[in-house]
């Protein structure tokens, strides 16, 4: 099932300045990981930014506020590569590029993504002591090829759940750990969930991945990705108003109480057959998400690969 791209394709009208308080992505992420223990981070899958973010994070940490685990959205059965690569040595990216699911091939495997990669590497050859693990934190074989609409919905609906379970699973023996997650930013929303649809088969889901965390009483700081695509279509509603009067700026704000005049802070989305519903539809955004980056200038991933159909 090719996974629904977290966009809504619904043009964006003209806004007016949203007075919020805007800080560059790096630095705010930076703070963000020294002071909460674990941090989502949205990825926007074609483009370049987010991945570029990450590596550049895990490069120029601080010994005293390094993370412990990198959460990737990659399916749990590339695990074994992942530790195979962190362990080679001279560093044998060739691991990596045999097995292109490690670096999301259904996206295209990027050079960005692999860079990601090379940094943690890079981290954990200076710093013995302090290493930076890697968990494939996507359940097994997803992106998956189901056989049915209803096959292609429940696995879905199913699918943040999971990952939930594998999470707490993998952490759950060390909760001093601090972790950074990087997935698709839908998966960091905390308070809402969804359904999805697909020709007659249809089915509705409570959360996100952030969502049954907090169930489970994992306090998760999510930061949100938003940008616009070919076409001219962003994720958000915030989108427009908070880059009124900064075209082309690239930043980081807190979600608080100056978003909640976006009543439907979130599109709709509509792809490729599938069509994803958010439950409830008015909702304030600062209680699904913590903050969000705009990224007014982006770059399409380089692709070592092009993208594998399905």
């Amino acid at each position: 099932m090719r996974t629904i791209v977290a966009w809504a394709f619904a043009a964006l009208a003209p806004a007016a300045p949203l007075a919020a308080q805007v800080s560059p992505p790096f630095e705010f992420v930076q703070a963000a990981l020294a002071a909460h223990q674990v941090v989502f981070l949205g990825d926007i899958h074609p483009l370049a930014e987010p991945k570029q973010l990450v590596a550049r994070l895990i490069r120029e940490q601080t010994i005293d506020a390094s993370i412990d685990v990198l959460a990737l959205e990659v399916a749990s059965e590339q695990q074994e590569t992942i530790d195979q690569y962190l362990a080679s040595a001279p560093e044998d990216t060739t691991l990596l590029l045999d097995h292109p699911r490690t670096l999301r091939s259904h996206w295209g495997a990027s050079a960005e993504y692999l860079d990601i990669y090379r940094a943690v590497y890079g981290w954990n050859a200076k710093h013995a002591d302090r290493p930076v693990r890697i968990l494939a934190a996507d359940i097994r074989g997803w992106p998956i090829s189901p056989l049915t609409q209803h096959m292609a919905t429940g696995g879905f609906v199913n699918r943040d759940i999971w990952m939930a379970a594998a999470f707490r699973k993998a952490l759950g023996p060390h909760p001093e750990w601090r972790t950074l997650i990087f997935m698709g930013g839908y998966h960091g929303l905390k308070t809402v969930g969804g359904e999805v649809r697909l020709g007659q088969a249809h089915d509705r889901f409570d959360h996100w991945f952030a969502g049954y965390l907090a169930d489970d009483s994992i306090s998760v700081y999510s930061i949100l990705g938003d940008a616009l695509l070919d076409g001219g279509h962003a994720a958000t509603r915030v989108y427009s108003v908070l880059t009124a009067g900064r075209p082309g700026a690239n930043f980081a704000a807190v979600l608080d109480t100056t978003f909640d005049a976006v009543r439907e802070p979130l599109y709709d989305v509509v792809q490729e057959g599938y069509s994803l519903e958010f439950w409830p539809s008015r909702f304030p955004l600062r209680l699904a998400a913590d903050a969000i980056i705009v990224y007014g200038t982006v770059h399409p991933l380089t692709l070592l690969t092009p993208p594998r159909g399905w």
